[in-house]
């Protein structure tokens, strides 16, 4: 079991030490002291809630998208969410390669 621990090990600090993982630690540092990003994640956040509760209204919507639209027009928030999407796409790709393994002994 401890060769799985490190085997698991081997693969977090793979993911950990990419630079795109680095770039999104660096980049959430810089934008919690951004008051226009927290700002407007507060009103995405608020605005999301409010689409719900109007059971999808097509104006609480559009608010939405306008801010989040907003929101990624700023070049930090930018990298930073493209840079999340490549580290998250890393994780599926461990977890995608893990699932079809044990489907594959276990179907064997």
């Amino acid at each position: 079991m401890e060769n799985v621990y490190n085997a698991l090990e081997e693969v977090i600090h793979c993911i950990t030490e990419s630079s795109d993982y680095q770039t999104c630690l660096s980049l959430k540092e810089k934008m919690s002291e951004n008051e226009e990003i927290t700002t407007l994640i507060e009103k995405i956040k608020k605005t999301q809630k409010k689409y719900i509760r109007s059971e999808y209204d097509l104006k609480v919507k559009e608010e939405l998208d306008s801010y989040q639209k907003e929101l990624m027009d700023i070049p930090i928030y930018h990298v930073y969410n493209e840079s999340l999407e490549r580290v998250n796409e890393m994780i599926e790709l461990v977890k995608d390669t893990l699932n079809q393994y044990f489907t594959s002994v276990l179907n064997s």
